[in-house]
C-alpha cells in the first residue's frame, strides 16, 4: 500500500512538473513588441496566467495554440476582481478574437467557437479592464462586437489602447494553451497616408482662425490629430478644389463624440454637423456639399468634441445647439459673425482621423480681426485675468467713457479651473440694478456683490436653471456707490479670514456674515466663457474704490464728501497700520493702511474744496 502511494505521488509530481502556471514578472507590456514570454518552448501546457493591472494598464502574453478547436481562455471570477476583457492577436499583432462578459457576470471567455483562430501557432493574449479597448494604426476600433467576436477584417495590427481604467488583479484560466517565447518583431505601423497634426504640422493645431494649422499644398485624403486636453479644438486650413465631391468625416476614424465645422476664408461659418446626418446611431460627424453652399477655395475645417460650440465675436453661438444629425448652415444668434471663440466644456481627450475627399492642403491666412467687443471684456479691455479679491479686482473703466454716467450693459470673461473674476462697478440707483447670466452662459454660475471693504451685500445661485441673477428685490443694497461684482462656478464660495462662509444660502439673499471676504473655498473645473448682462451699472473712475462719483472725483476722498481735507487725513492716521480687507483708509486697496495711503491724501489735499 505504501509503495502504491509513493508511486501515485511521484506520478502526480511529474504531471504537475510538466505544466507551467505563469505569473506576471514585473509589468507585461500592452503591445507585441513589449509582451511577456511565458516560456522557452511550445510543448509545455500552460493552465493559467496571473498578474495585476495598474490604472489604464493592459497586459499581453505570448502563448502557443496547437489545436484551435480545443483552445479556451477565461477569467477566473474568484481571483479576478474587476470587469475583464480578453483579446487574442496573431504573431504580427493583428486582431483575432475578443470577448467581454460571455462567461457570465463580468467574466470574459474566448474560444474558437466562431472560427476566428486560423490555425496552430504563437499568439498574444491580452487582458484589460472594461473599457480599455484595442485600437489599430489608424486609431480605429479593431472589433465592432464584444461577444467572442472575430476582429473586423482589414483593421490591421494593434497599435494602442483607449479608455481609462482603475487597477486590479486577475487570473486567466487556459485550456489547450502552451508556453511560448515571443515571436519575431512585428512590422511597425506604416507611415500615415495623410496630414498628421504633430509629425507634419509640428504640434497642436490652434482653436482660432489666426492659429489654424497650414496643411501644405498636396492632395489630402486624411487628417490625423489629437484632442489633447480638456476643451481643445483643432482647426486646419484646407483648399476645396472639387466642391461637388467634397466631404469630411470622422465616421470610423475615432471613438470620440465629434463635431465638424467649416468656416470660409474670412472665418465665417459655412457648415456644421454633430452626429452623422446619414445614420441613426453613432456620435461621429460628416459634412459635404449636398446643400450647394461650397465653392472652390480656401476654408478652415475645425474638429471639436460635443458640447464644445463655435461662438461669434460677441460670445453668442454661430450655430444653435440643436438639432443633431443634420447638416446645417449657421442658424444661431451670431450666424453672420466670424469665429470669435468657443463655449461649452468637454473633458474628453483622444485621437481622431478626418477622412476627406476633394481636398488639398492650404496655407492659413490672416482674416480681419473681430471688431472691438461691445461689452466690457476681461481680456480686451481689462488686459488679462480679473482678480478674485478686492485688491485685484478689475476696474471697469475706459478713457472714452464717463465714469458714473456711462452705463455698462455687459461684462464678458472666461473662468479657468477654480477661478473667480471680480469687477469694480458703480451702482447709481440700487432699485434698478440687475446682474444676470440667465440665457447668456452655459454653465452653473454664481453671482456675488460686495462693498469695497470686502463685506458681502447680495448673492444668488440658480435663479433660472443653473444660471444666476442678483437685484435689489431683497433690499440688500442700501445706497448708491462703488461695488465689487464677482462671478464663480458652483461651488466656489467666498469665506472670511476664519474660513466661515459669507452667505448661508444659494437663494437671492443678503450676506449672513458681516466679515469681509478673505478667500474662496471649493474647487471647480474650467468653466469657459461667461456673459453677465447688467442694468443700472456704470463705469467707475480709474481710482476704483478710492474714487468718487459725486462730481469731484478726488483721489484721497476717504469719507466721500467730495473733498480731500483734514477729515480724510485723520481717517488714514487713526487707521494707520491696519491690515486686511475692510480697513478704512486703505485708499490703494492693497489691504494695508500705510505711507502709500497717507501720500495719496497729502498729494490731493484740497481737491474739491
Amino acid at each position: 500500500m505504501r509503495r502504491y502511494l509513493w508511486t501515485l505521488l511521484a506520478s502526480t509530481a511529474l504531471i504537475m512538473g510538466a505544466q507551467a502556471q505563469w505569473t506576471e514578472v514585473g509589468d507585461a507590456g500592452d503591445l507585441p513588441e513589449t509582451a511577456q514570454a511565458t516560456g522557452t518552448n511550445t510543448t509545455t501546457p500552460l493552465p493559467s496566467i496571473s498578474g495585476a493591472l495598474s490604472a489604464d494598464d493592459v497586459d499581453m502574453f505570448a502563448i502557443y495554440i496547437a489545436d484551435p478547436a480545443t483552445f479556451q481562455a477565461a477569467t477566473n471570477s474568484t481571483t479576478t476582481n474587476f470587469d475583464s476583457q480578453l483579446w487574442l492577436f496573431d504573431v504580427n499583432g493583428n486582431g483575432i478574437v475578443h470577448d467581454d462578459d460571455s462567461a457570465g457576470g463580468l467574466r470574459s471567455r474566448i474560444s474558437n467557437a466562431n472560427n476566428c483562430i486560423p490555425g496552430p501557432g504563437i499568439y498574444y493574449i491580452a487582458i484589460s479592464r472594461y473599457n480599455r479597448d484595442a485600437r489599430n494604426c489608424d486609431d480605429a476600433a479593431m472589433w465592432t462586437s464584444a461577444s467572442n467576436a472575430c476582429a473586423v477584417p482589414g483593421r490591421g495590427r494593434v497599435a494602442s489602447w483607449s479608455g481609462s481604467t482603475a487597477a486590479g488583479s486577475y487570473e486567466i484560466v487556459l485550456t489547450g494553451a502552451f508556453t511560448a517565447p515571443l515571436g519575431n518583431d512585428p512590422a511597425d505601423c506604416p507611415p500615415f497616408d495623410g496630414w498628421d497634426e504633430t509629425s507634419n504640422g509640428g504640434g497642436d493645431a490652434g482653436d482660432q482662425i489666426e492659429t489654424a494649422q497650414s496643411t501644405g499644398s498636396d492632395p489630402i485624403g486624411r487628417i490625423r490629430g489629437s484632442i489633447g486636453a480638456a476643451n481643445d479644438v483643432d482647426i486646419y486650413a484646407i483648399y476645396i478644389e472639387n466642391p461637388s465631391i467634397f466631404s469630411a468625416s470622422t465616421v470610423g476614424g475615432t471613438s470620440l463624440d465629434t463635431a465638424l465645422w467649416l468656416f470660409d476664408a474670412d472665418g465665417k461659418g459655412v457648415l456644421l454637423n454633430d452626429d452623422d446626418p446619414d445614420a441613426t446611431t453613432g456620435l461621429q460627424s460628416r459634412i459635404d456639399n449636398r446643400g450647394g453652399q461650397i465653392t472652390a477655395g480656401t476654408y478652415y475645417l475645425a474638429v471639436s468634441l460635443s458640447p464644445r460650440r463655435a461662438a461669434g465675436c460677441e460670445g453668442g453661438l454661430i450655430w444653435q445647439t440643436t438639432p443633431y444629425r443634420s447638416l446645417r448652415a449657421p442658424d444661431g444668434p451670431e450666424a453672420t459673425s466670424r469665429l470669435g471663440g468657443w463655449s461649452g466644456s468637454s473633458s474628453s481627450t483622444g485621437q481622431y482621423i478626418i477622412t476627406l475627399t476633394g481636398v488639398r492642403g492650404a496655407t492659413a491666412g490672416n482674416p480681419a480681426d473681430c471688431p472691438p467687443p461691445a461689452p466690457w471684456d476681461e481680456q480686451y479691455y481689462g488686459g488679462g485675468d480679473a482678480g478674485d479679491l478686492p485688491a485685484t479686482a478689475q476696474l471697469v473703466t475706459l478713457p472714452d467713457q464717463t465714469p458714473c454716467t456711462t452705463p455698462v450693459n455687459r461684462i464678458r470673461g472666461t473662468l479657468d479651473a477654480s477661478d473667480v473674476d471680480m469687477y469694480v462697478i458703480y451702482i447709481q440707483d440700487p432699485a434698478s440694478f440687475v446682474a444676470s447670466t440667465v440665457g447668456t452662459t452655459s454653465w452653473d454660475t454664481q453671482l456675488w456683490l460686495f462693498r469695497c471693504d470686502g463685506t458681502g451685500v447680495v448673492a444668488n445661485d440658480d435663479s433660472s436653471g443653473l444660471q444666476s441673477r442678483i437685484d435689489n428685490s431683497v433690499n440688500c443694497i442700501t445706497e448708491a456707490g462703488v461695488y465689487l461684482l464677482a462671478i464663480s462656478r458652483y461651488n466656489r464660495d467666498p469665506i472670511d479670514s476664519n474660513g466661515q462662509a459669507l452667505w448661508s444660502t444659494g437663494a437671492l439673499s443678503c450676506a449672513s456674515n458681516t466679515n469681509p471676504i478673505a478667500n474662496w473655498t471649493g474647487t471647480t473645473s474650467a468653466a469657459g466663457q461667461y456673459n453677465i448682462t447688467l442694468q443700472g451699472a456704470y463705469f467707475v473712475t480709474d481710482q476704483g474704490c478710492a474714487g468718487s462719483c459725486d462730481g469731484s472725483n478726488c483721489e484721497g476722498d476717504v469719507n466721500n464728501d467730495g473733498q480731500v481735507d483734514d477729515a480724510d487725513l485723520l481717517v488714514v492716521l487713526f487707521n494707520f497700520g491696519c491690515f486686511g480687507f475692510g480697513c478704512e483708509g486703505d485708499l490703494n486697496n492693497d489691504t494695508t493702511v500705510d505711507d502709500a495711503d497717507l501720500l495719496i491724501v497729502l498729494f490731493n489735499f484740497g481737491c474739491g474744496s
